[in-house]
Parts: structure tokens; C-alpha cells; sequence
């Protein structure tokens, strides 16, 4: 299935620089709640104006997420997966391939990239995690979940958006040993890796939660 991209009305301050805090699928808590005010309390008679489109992803099932006046995607043409950067009025910055895409079922890209300040993190549904430059769009490093962690990829493929807590990305391959694993978001090196019960791994985002102060 060809995918349609189009913004309707985004509201977006722009700072210099980039920003250090997490932008992620569903928010900062990723519950579907935000901060920001002033929003329309009802859409107006035959709903937002459509301010640009762009139909040329290709196929997928990644949302579109925004950061810092940009707006960041993914998609897949000829089994290869491509990240796609633009600018909020719809410019194309850049298309940067990062590898193989998932075929055999639901064809196309999975989860939606995560950004944090120069750096883009993403997971493709072959089961490959990369982090690639912000600026650029070029891979700094990647990880394989089968190769390096022993998982597996399920079903339908693997499909998880990074979630990231300072210098820690964590993600899970699933299997008995390294169901869970927290790595250095700027190298790649594994901090530490939990075996839980050996589960496989599921179409499930992990979540952070504060527990008994911790």
C-alpha cells in the first residue's frame, strides 16, 4: 500500500540548536498526552486545511513525528527502507536508505523513529537498530537484535519505537538471554541486558515508570 503524508495545522516553536529531550510515538510519557495549549476546541467546517502532502514514501506503517520544525517518517520502495526528513512546509531534506525491509507479510516500514537532539534512532522490521545523524541522515551505528542479541524476528516482523533516557536506549530482541537490553545510545555498546522469562519479543514499545523512587 502506497502511503499519503499530509500535515494539517502544526504549531511548532523552533529553538537554535537541538533539543535534548526525547521526541517519541505518543509523547513524551507515551500515553497520548501533551503539554502544549492553545489548540482549536473544535475543527472548523469541513475539517483542518491541508497545508502539504507528499506521496511518494512508499510503503509502511510508521507515524510521522515531529521535532523541532521538522518532520521526520519512514517508508519502503524495492524491499529498502528509507528514512525521510522535511521541513515544516514540506520540503524534502533528505531520503537516506538504511537497509532491508520486512516482505514476507504487511509489507513496508514498522515503528516510528524516536529524536533526540543530533541523533535518530529506529528499528527496522528485519530487527536491525539504527542510530543515524540528525543533520545527515548517515548510519553512525547499528545493531542487529539476532545477531548480537540472539532474538528473533516474529510473525509479522519486529516493530518497536526506541525509547531513550539519557544516555540509555533500551530495546528488546527477546530469547532466553537477552530478552531486554539497555545500550549506550551514542556507541551502541551493551550497559547491561535482562533475560525476564525468555519471552519472544512482541509488537510492544517498552514504557518508563517510576516504582518505589526508582
Amino acid at each position: 500500500m502506497n502511503r499519503l503524508i499530509a500535515l494539517l495545522i502544526i504549531y511548532t516553536f523552533i529553538t537554535d540548536g537541538f533539543s535534548q529531550e526525547p521526541t517519541s510515538w505518543r509523547g513524551p510519557s507515551r500515553d497520548g498526552h501533551y503539554s502544549e495549549t492553545g489548540l482549536l476546541k473544535q475543527w472548523p467546517a469541513g475539517g483542518p486545511e491541508i497545508l502539504w502532502t507528499f506521496e511518494e514514501l512508499g510503503q509502511g506503517h510508521s507515524s510521522a513525528i515531529v521535532d523541532q520544525g521538522f518532520v521526520y517518517t519512514t517508508g519502503m520502495s524495492n524491499d529498502k527502507g528509507f528514512l525521510f526528513k522535511f521541513d515544516i512546509k514540506g520540503k524534502l531534506v533528505y531520503k537516506k536508505a538504511y537497509g532491508p525491509e520486512y516482505t514476507k507479510s504487511y509489507y513496508g516500514s514498522r515503528g516510528t523513529p524516536t529524536i533526540v537532539g543530533d541523533k535518530i534512532y529506529l528499528l527496522s522490521g528485519m530487527g536491525k537498530l539504527y542510530c543515524l545523524n540528525n543533520e545527515s541522515g548517515d548510519i553512525l551505528w547499528a545493531k542487529d537484535l539476532s545477531i548480537d542479541f540472539g532474538g528473533s524476528v516474529i510473525q509479522w516482523g519486529m516493530n518497536e519505537s526506541p525509547v531513550i533516557d539519557g544516555k540509555v536506549i533500551y530495546i528488546t530482541p527477546g530469547g532466553k538471554k537477552n530478552n531486554l537490553v539497555a545500550l549506550n545510545r551514542h556507541s551502541g555498546d551493551l550497559i547491561w541486558s535482562s533475560p525476564g522469562k525468555g519471552e519472544l519479543a512482541a509488537y510492544c514499545t517498552p514504557l518508563l515508570f517510576e516504582h518505589n523512587g526508582r
